[in-house]
């Protein structure tokens, strides 16, 4: 049996090395996934994955640090990551300006049984903007 540390740093791990696939194997077939800043709540299977794989095309040079990663006693884990990356295509309606990306992240992963169960995610949505370089926060969409 998997620790609940075992199982986040599976996770991350393989977001880090542009895996979404494995990321995805370590999420119980039922998993959820929040994207506070985007309002996204659904299916890590579905939502989750055409979430991380528009992020893996806008970033292709994505780096995904772990800054620290903490268990709670109740099967959550808490992980403070660093995105990093140069935008190559358009992400969350911003389009491509080729800048330089560097955004903190917080991950809370819920895990039962070996997997995780739920993936909640929070950045700082005016932040990211300022590194696009987004100037009109009334003219940008989200679209996926």
């Amino acid at each position: 049996m998997s620790s609940a540390l075992e199982i986040a740093d599976a996770f991350i791990s393989c977001l880090a090395r542009h895996d979404v696939v494995g990321a995805l194997t370590t999420c119980s077939p039922h998993c959820r996934i929040q994207i506070v800043p985007l309002a996204l709540d659904g299916a890590i299977h579905a939502e989750g994955r055409r979430f991380f794989e528009s992020w893996m095309t806008a970033f292709p040079d994505l780096n995904l640090s772990t800054r620290r990663m903490f268990a709670t006693g109740d099967d959550v884990v808490a992980v403070e990551t660093t995105f990093g990356g140069t935008q190559a295509s358009g992400f969350l309606g911003a389009i491509n300006q080729e800048k330089h990306v560097d955004l903190d992240e917080a991950w809370l992963l819920h895990t039962r049984d070996d997997r995780i169960e739920g993936v909640k995610l929070f950045w700082c949505q005016n932040q990211l903007y300022r590194r696009l370089a987004v100037r009109r926060l009334d003219r940008v969409t989200i679209t996926m």
